[in-house]
């Protein structure tokens, strides 16, 4: 859909030439754009039948003309599809550029209007050279493009063209209002169009600048630091417009955004079947409020049970009154459900789990199977692989992730050529039959081989996909690899997700799963942070998947003060325990992954 705010500048400047907002107050005269006055009527408008009707008789350029005001009426009176084929019927090559200029460009407007990016583009392509135009004329033009493009989806060219317009803009406020447009354009570019288009050589110093002003602000390490990517690119082009006239979205990011609050709710299980998990919880939050308050202050914690609470009317009505700020929970999927559909919240809630919904105050974070695959798929794409089968238990968190594997897959590029939901004690007879392959001609060339006959196993199985993607417990995955090499497959690269890895080395047991790349959290893969270590030192259990909960927790409370600079700000992300943390459109919490390959029975860090 349009975005009606960015044609703000579009709507002002075409007001004061297309004159369509009302029928003059008086007479008036039909005016060409080199000066020249034909008096048609005098004391009234001349009406629009009469205008048509001399039109029919007028030579071509009178004729445009009369037709131009005629459509401008007919538009004020909403007779707007009778305008459009009155203007469409105008040739407009044999025009000069002024009277062109208008016919052209009252032509896009409606088209735009109309959420018609194609037919807003061809009108623009017969616009009179910019050199033909006065200044205000080629403005107009170009924003014209800038929205068309916007409209189209051309992110890329819109952002080129207001860069291009620029040059014709002196007032500093109309300044701020193209470069915050243009930084807006920018944001719509994925990395890989915003990479291809830095390496052009070609590209001039403005747009050179304006390019790698959007790559540092993708670049930022930690939000915590997010300003240093932009101080660097500041120390290199302090003479590029952008550096004398920042996009507003840069100048309001940063701390400006922490929500600094003085008392804080901790709804989570403290009875009940989830008692564990949110005591687990609970230990992280404490650890790293801990470390916090070494660094300054920390707000107050007030500790609720979630456990007797079912519908949201319940749960606002034991946070409300006790002067909370921030809510940090609640962890059981049907209570962050509950709140979901409430719509709209009082106060921001830090769900620790993902509902199906989202709602005003709602953030969700959690330690989903779904997070992990579509992590594990993106990481295949951006490996340039795009022919997929996916292999995932027959149980939900497995059905969960397949979902997961094949949506962001196929939302990346990528096609799903196959797909297996297996079952552990039939993985001999599925594998075979996921890899077509040709048992009879396996058979039979085995038999040659051992006759020391000629053979051949090439083609023996599909060669349509390109990597695999796997979900699987190591039990199963340590079955799934080798009958993946014995069925000739084992040259196709495997993307798995945590649950491949028990969470400590075992060489001896996972020696089969030599060359599969999995990503998990850095709580598991990297060095023990203090926090892990403080955990560690009274726990026996940090790294087994229950000790994942710690992380959790402390990654909620560290990462509640940035959330809504997280959710402004694209590519900005937060370096935490369970992953590099970023917020999308629906306040969600997306991870980023370690990623490690496992040689000889080991993970090793990937690059």
């Amino acid at each position: 859909m349009m975005n009606l705010k960015r044609l703000s500048l579009t709507v002002a400047l075409s007001a004061l030439i297309a004159g369509c907002a009302m029928p003059p107050m008086q007479s008036p005269d039909v005016v060409d754009r080199s000066g020249n006055t034909n008096t048609q009527q005098s004391g009234m408008q001349m009406p629009v039948e009469s205008l048509i009707d001399q039109a029919n008789s007028a030579p071509p350029i009178q004729s445009a003309q009369l037709k131009l005001e005629a459509a401008k009426q007919l538009i004020a009176r909403g007779e707007e599809d009778r305008a459009l084929s009155l203007l469409d019927g105008i040739d407009t090559d044999i025009l000069p550029p002024a009277l062109r200029f208008d016919i052209l460009s009252l032509q896009t407007q409606r088209a735009i209007q109309a959420n018609d990016a194609e037919r807003a583009l061809s009108y623009l392509a017969y616009m009179p050279s910019l050199s033909t135009l006065p200044e205000e004329d080629v403005l107009l033009s170009e924003q014209l493009y800038a929205d068309a493009f916007n409209l189209n989806g051309q992110a890329l060219e819109e952002a080129k063209i207001l860069i291009e317009s620029t040059r014709y803009v002196h007032d500093e406020a109309q300044l701020q209002a193209y470069h915050d447009q243009i930084w807006a354009a920018l944001q719509q570019l994925n990395n890989q169009e915003l990479y291809q288009e830095l390496q052009q050589p070609n590209n001039d110093y403005i747009l050179q600048g304006w390019l790698e002003l959007a790559q540092s602000a993708r670049q930022v390490i930690d939000v915590r630091t997010s300003e240093t990517n932009i101080d660097n690119w500041l120390a290199v082009w302090q003479a590029h417009p952008a550096a004398q006239i920042m996009p507003q979205d840069l100048i309001t990011g940063g701390s400006a955004n922490i929500e600094n609050v003085a008392r804080i709710g901790i709804l989570l299980p403290q009875s009940g079947a989830l008692e564990n998990a949110g005591s687990a919880i609970t230990e992280g939050i404490l650890k790293a409020q801990a470390n916090a308050q070494a660094n300054g202050f920390t707000p107050e914690i007030v500790f609720i049970d979630s456990a007797p609470l079912n519908t949201a009317e319940e749960i606002l009505s034991a946070v409300t009154n006790q002067g909370l700020e921030m809510i940090i929970g609640p962890l059981d999927k049907d209570k962050v459900n509950a709140l979901a559909n409430y719509n709209e919240l009082p106060l921001p809630f830090l769900a620790l789990n993902y509902a199906d919904t989202s709602a005003f105050n709602l953030y969700q974070f959690g330690l989903s199977a779904e997070d992990e695959a579509r992590d594990a798929a993106t990481t295949a794409i951006n490996a340039g692989k795009y022919s997929a089968l996916i292999i995932a238990p027959d149980s939900d968190w497995g059905r969960r992730a397949h979902t997961a594997f094949t949506n962001t897959f196929t939302e990346l590029g990528g096609s799903v050529a196959d797909s297996l939901l297996f079952d552990s004690s039939k993985l001999s007879q599925q594998i075979p039959q996921l890899l077509r392959v040709d048992i009879g001609r396996l058979r039979a060339n085995e038999a040659r081989r051992r006759k020391k006959q000629s053979y051949s196993f090439a083609n023996v199985r599909r060669n349509d996909a390109d990597v695999i993607l796997l979900a699987a417990r190591p039990q199963d995955a340590r079955l799934i690899k080798p009958f993946l090499k014995f069925y000739f497959a084992n040259n196709i690269p495997v993307y798995a997700t945590s649950q491949v890895y028990g969470g400590s080395p075992d060489p001896k047991a996972d020696i089969d799963l030599n060359g599969v790349m999995f990503g998990d959290i850095p709580w598991i893969l990297s060095p023990p942070s203090a926090l892990q270590r403080s955990i560690a030192s009274t726990k026996n259990n940090t790294q087994t998947r229950y000790g994942r909960l710690y992380a959790l927790g402390a990654d909620a409370y560290n990462l509640y003060p940035y959330l809504q600079e997280l959710s402004m700000t694209p590519g900005a992300q937060l370096n935490g325990e369970t992953g590099q943390l970023s917020v999308n459109s629906n306040n969600k919490v997306m991870r980023h992954l370690q990623w490690a390959v496992f040689k000889q029975g080991i993970p090793v860090l990937m690059e």
